[in-house]
Order: structure tokens, then C-alpha cells, then sequence
């Protein structure tokens, strides 16, 4: 089984490589792509955290080498797709070819996991519209609502998470446990604890 997942410049660094090996340890190939750049290409991981200001601070993170090219991605060969946040979805929701990868997860009823900052790119896509409930972090609300979604309201420490048929979303990573849980389900893939 394979799952893809979405990545850029300042992607959330704990969004980026917490699910990627929690789907490698129980055998799911992830294929982790940036449009413009290649396999062997890096991007730039970035780490917010809450320091007592009035919005999260951020650091630099982990540079991650991407493992396979966006321009070679075969749709049709994912079993699903993971959304994480960070800064990458605010300026990936222009370009159109991240926007037709979205729409083509939707279109399909395959499972899709969005997190924080990353339902940014779910809500510039137009598969939010109709009332489609999801969480994100707290600030894009915003952006949900604009489009007819409707936004559950976690406290972005929680580690809540939401389900509505194909989509799972969560406000932030400290609920990638639950967000990955959830996401494992919908994918159909069985973990048995003896």
C-alpha cells in the first residue's frame, strides 16, 4: 500500500516526519513530494511552538530529502493522502497542480489526513464546500468557513481529531497519535494488540 504525501518549504516538521514514520513502522510506502523539486531534492522543515507570545514562534527545522518527484506521481497508485501544515499550504494553494492532487483524493473517496495549517490548501481546493466539517489550527478557521465548510473547534494543544466519511483532521501535532489512528482506519489497514 502506498499513501502520499504533500510537502514544501517550511512544512511543520513533527507533521512532516511523525506520520511518515508511523506508516513505515506498520509496512505503508509513503512517497513524500514538493512540486518544482525531485527526489534527492530537500525541503526546509520548520518548528512552531508556543512560547507565551500572542501567536507561535518559529525555528528552523530538520531539512528532509523528498523521496520521489511530484512531476512523476501516479494518482492512481495511492491508497491515500496526508496533508500536514507548517507554512507550505499557504503558498502551495495557488498552484494548480496541488489543488488537482486534492480534488483527485476527494473525487475518489479516498481517505485524506489534514492537519493544522495544511486544511488552508483543502479549503483554496473547493472540497470543504457544502458544510464538509473539519478541525485545522485555530487561525483558519477562517478559511473553512469562507468556503461553506464548517470548522470544529479544538484547542490546538488537544489532541482531538475529527472524522467526517473520508477526511480526517486535527488541529495540531499534538494530536498526530489520534490523527494517524484515525487515518490507519480509513485506510482499512488492521492493527491487532494482543
Amino acid at each position: 500500500m502506498k499513501v502520499l504525501l504533500l510537502s514544501g518549504d517550511y512544512v511543520e516538521d513533527y507533521e512532516l516526519f511523525a506520520p511518515l514514520k508511523a506508516l513505515q513502522m506498520i509496512g505503508i510506502e509513503v512517497h513524500v513530494v514538493c512540486p518544482d523539486k525531485s527526489a534527492g531534492d530537500t525541503v526546509q522543515t520548520a518548528i512552531h511552538t508556543f512560547e507565551g507570545h500572542q501567536t507561535y514562534s518559529e525555528r528552523a527545522g530538520y531539512p528532509f530529502v523528498l523521496t520521489h518527484s511530484f512531476a512523476s506521481i501516479e494518482l492512481g497508485d495511492y491508497a491515500g493522502l496526508i496533508v500536514p501544515g507548517g507554512r507550505f499550504p499557504e503558498y502551495q494553494r495557488v498552484d494548480k497542480r496541488v489543488l488537482d492532487v486534492v480534488r483527485r483524493f476527494f473525487g475518489s473517496n479516498l481517505p485524506v489526513a489534514a492537519i493544522c495549517h495544511g486544511l488552508q490548501l483543502l479549503a483554496t481546493a473547493g472540497v470543504l464546500q457544502g458544510g464538509r466539517s473539519c478541525s485545522a489550527y485555530p487561525t483558519c478557521s477562517v478559511d473553512i468557513e469562507a468556503v461553506g465548510g464548517k470548522y470544529v473547534h479544538f484547542d490546538a494543544a488537544s489532541d482531538n481529531v475529527h472524522v467526517d466519511g473520508n477526511l480526517v483532521s486535527a488541529p495540531a501535532y499534538n494530536a498526530i497519535g489520534s490523527w494517524m489512528r484515525e487515518f490507519i482506519r480509513l485506510l482499512g489497514v488492521k492493527i491487532q494488540i494482543p
